[in-house]
């Protein structure tokens, strides 16, 4: 691997976020930024009821200041330092944001999507230390997450808008799947699934909901996130074993592949199997993954469509395995129309959005929300994915359910 980039191998969590977090080179320019997104959020949202702490784990002063503070972060970031108009605080106190021309914040929901967060106005979560806690009260363990988001060690965070550790499209599309499940079920299935925060956050709101009959499916091929997984379910009142989790890759047809091996699974969130032909390694699968590549391990391949065959239907299948998206939903397409109500896809480059899109629009799917990859066109770059600065989800309605 000599000759290759030391790059390690990039979050996908902090990919998606625009890499809010970890930052610490603010400039006069992000905190402008920063007062704009304050705007926003007041023209989107109304402010959520007070939540409830213990006395001695107070939540920052300000409420939403400690998002505000790291969405202007996320700005910053996205826009790698160009000059924008100032934004001046108003008399009212408010940061006057006309300055910013429509859709310069493309959010990927509308105040109409909203609705789904007022469905949990009720939740009270509660903190705990060594937990960082969502609106819903899904304790997600400190140590399972990235180094930077450490620092919200103890701390209950509210409605995820415009994010948490998530952004609020993905959100939208999971509270959505729960939404319109019935019948005291909820099925989910989450595809490279890390530690497995959407089903334990699908499992709680369904709760919430009086959906008690929980059927789980999470795969990750990554042994020690896998571990993260099962640990997660634990921390959340879910007993792992009653559920199905698979430590193994995800394809079209079953098989074997390569994983590379990853010494730090919190903070390592983006690897994908590793093809191989002629004894050589795929130089795309190379330069994606550069940094991780001096050693490997064997993980098995599960068919999608052997997974999607255990359930009659499922109510959500998430699908987030670092540029395979599309290849996965074009092999199952027919699968996907008779037995998922909803999808929410991670994408990982504008080309990939185009597929998925033409894919399942070709399906007879209805895309309710996106926001696509944000990329940084770079000629050096092999690959459209190596461009890619922000991940791009994509929520999918199936109209036979409706």
């Amino acid at each position: 691997m000599s000759g290759r980039g030391k790059r390690k191998i990039r979050s996908k969590l902090a990919r998606r976020i625009g890499r809010f977090l970890g930052v610490s080179d603010l400039s006069t320019e992000v905190a402008n930024l920063r007062q704009r997104v304050q705007t926003v959020e007041l023209e989107l949202t109304t402010r959520a009821p007070p939540r409830p702490v213990a006395a001695d784990q107070p939540l920052p002063a300000g409420g939403r200041g400690l998002l505000s503070r790291f969405a202007g972060e996320t700005l910053g970031r996205l826009r790698h330092g160009r000059p924008r108009a100032s934004v001046a605080p108003a008399a009212n106190g408010r940061a006057d944001s006309s300055g910013a021309p429509p859709g310069e914040i493309y959010a990927g929901y509308s105040p109409d999507d909203l609705w789904v967060f007022d469905l949990f106005d009720d939740a009270r979560p509660q903190p705990a230390p060594g937990f960082v806690t969502d609106f819903l009260g899904t304790r997600t363990r400190t140590s399972s997450l990235w180094d930077a988001a450490r620092a919200w060690d103890g701390q209950v965070m509210d409605r995820p808008v415009p994010h948490d550790l998530f952004e609020a499209v993905e959100w939208v599309g999971l509270l959505k799947a729960v939404a319109s499940a019935g019948h005291g079920r909820f099925a989910a299935m989450e595809l490279g699934a890390g530690w497995g925060p959407w089903l334990v956050a699908g499992a709680r709101a369904a709760r919430r909901r009086g959906l008690e009959d929980l059927r789980l499916l999470g795969v990750e091929a990554d042994p020690g996130r896998f571990a993260l997984m099962r640990q997660h379910f634990l921390d959340n009142d879910l007993d792992p074993d009653t559920h199905r989790l698979l430590c193994a890759a995800v394809g079209v047809e079953a098989g074997h592949a390569r994983w590379p091996r990853i010494a730090d699974p919190a903070n390592a969130g983006g690897a994908r199997p590793v093809r191989e032909a002629a004894g050589e390694l795929d130089a795309g699968d190379e330069a994606y993954m550069q940094g991780a590549m001096a050693d490997f391990i064997e993980v098995d391949i599960v068919a999608f469509g052997d997974l999607l065959a255990a359930e009659a239907f499922w109510d959500l299948v998430h699908i987030d395995v670092q540029g395979w998206e599309a290849t996965l939903c074009a092999g199952c397409l027919e699968q996907l129309g008779a037995r998922v109500r909803w999808l929410v896809i991670g994408t990982h480059s504008r080309l990939i959005d185009g597929q998925v899109i033409e894919i399942l629009h070709g399906g007879g799917w209805v895309l309710e929300n996106e926001k696509p990859t944000r990329f940084l066109f770079d000629a050096a770059q092999s690959s459209l994915e190596l461009m890619t600065e922000v991940d791009g989800v994509q929520v999918w309605s199936n109209p036979r359910f409706s």
